[in-house]
């Protein structure tokens, strides 16, 4: 039979990894995310730059330094995203093809894709975490007030927005029904 000890070190154990998968999953969450919004932000940019050009060619006008910042931004954002990419690589423990752009296991020499040989990866010593299930707990509860306090704001300006519509739509009406009552008035005269 196990002792106590034995079932708190294994106890222990599981909610140490149970820690880690949940901080590797928000990790790979907010990556996945990020990407999203990165990729939205990218095709408004793409949008603008074609819309800049379209104008340009269209009126005659010089909108080179304006396409030119947007071709920066694209650059920054097409940054951004393959740098979270490569961050969820390594969360999957993977990598990125630096050849052909496809995803390969970390460990092998030569991309399965297009053949090119791959840099060796150098071992890096994982980080040690301190975060107890406690303070996820904790964390998780102050992120749900948090939330819970911007829907109530939401709710109560949304409630303002409806009165004060309400109140111009019984104005309006007010005003509509003087307006018959002063036409009608006028045609008994």
């Amino acid at each position: 039979m196990p002792n106590f000890e034995e079932l708190k070190r294994n106890a222990s154990g599981v909610a140490d990894r149970a820690v880690k998968k949940t901080n590797e999953l928000t990790a790979f969450v907010k990556l996945k995310m990020g990407i999203k919004a990165s990729e939205a932000k990218l095709s408004s940019v793409y949008e603008e730059i074609g819309r800049l050009f379209y104008t340009a060619e269209r009126n005659g006008e010089d909108c080179t330094s304006d396409i030119a910042a947007y071709i920066m931004k694209a650059d920054k954002l097409k940054a951004d995203i393959a740098a979270a990419k490569k961050q969820i690589s390594k969360l999957k423990k993977e990598r990125v093809c630096e050849s052909c752009g496809n995803e390969i296991d970390e460990n092998v020499a030569f991309c399965p894709f297009c053949g090119t040989k791959q840099e060796k990866l150098v071992e890096v010593e994982p980080e040690t975490d301190d975060t107890t299930l406690e303070d996820i707990v904790e964390d998780v509860e102050d992120k749900a007030e948090d939330f819970a306090d911007k829907v109530e704001d939401f709710a109560e300006d949304a409630a303002d927005a409806v009165k004060d519509a309400a109140e111009t739509v019984a104005d309006k009406a007010e005003d509509i029904v003087e307006d018959i009552k002063d036409a009608v008035d006028g045609d008994n005269e």
